[in-house]
């Protein structure tokens, strides 16, 4: 019951963000090596987020159909969802796949809807930032609507700079 609630609020708060993205400018705050600061003001209320591209795309599919690729660590709106770590893929996942995000090896599953995949509730994301603020480079492991199988490398470079800016511009 509680997994079913954590992903309702996951995808609500996720629908709120995509809304208020195309509603408001987004504003760079800083960029920390491979990691970047963005906010926005929307009318639910302050949208903070670090995010980073892949520095290297593996994986048997038509570059020219993949679309943006990224991985997010969300604040907001509001004082409720802090912390919040999602993947945009870049196309439609396998539908009832599960992602896997290594962070130097060690392994999570998140859960996914349409071209994005979430972890399974805040104590995950919890977990996963830690491993992100020690580790060195993140491998996101999906499969496409398609049955291609995709492979995503990360620098963790600047993650934590990122994560402490955040933070601070969204306490």
């Amino acid at each position: 019951m509680t997994k079913k609630i954590v992903l309702f609020l996951k995808i609500f708060i996720i629908c709120l963000f995509m809304k208020s993205l195309m509603a408001s400018a987004k504003i760079q705050i800083e960029k920390f090596t491979d990691w970047s600061v963005l906010r926005q003001e929307t009318d639910a209320g302050r949208l903070c987020y670090i995010t980073s591209e892949p520095i290297e795309k593996k994986g048997d599919y038509d570059k020219n159909n993949r679309g943006e690729t990224r991985v997010f660590v969300t604040h907001g709106p509001g004082k409720a969802e802090r912390d919040v770590v999602s993947i945009v893929a870049g196309y439609v996942f396998e539908k009832q796949s599960e992602v896997d995000l290594y962070v130097d090896g060690v392994k999570q599953l998140f859960f996914t809807l349409q071209d994005r995949a979430w972890s399974f509730g805040p104590d995950e994301d919890k977990k996963i930032i830690r491993n992100m603020k020690r580790g060195n480079k993140l491998r996101v492991e999906g499969v496409s609507s398609r049955g291609n199988k995709t492979i995503d490398i990360y620098s963790l470079s600047g993650f934590t700079k990122a994560k402490q800016m955040l933070d601070k511009i969204c306490p």
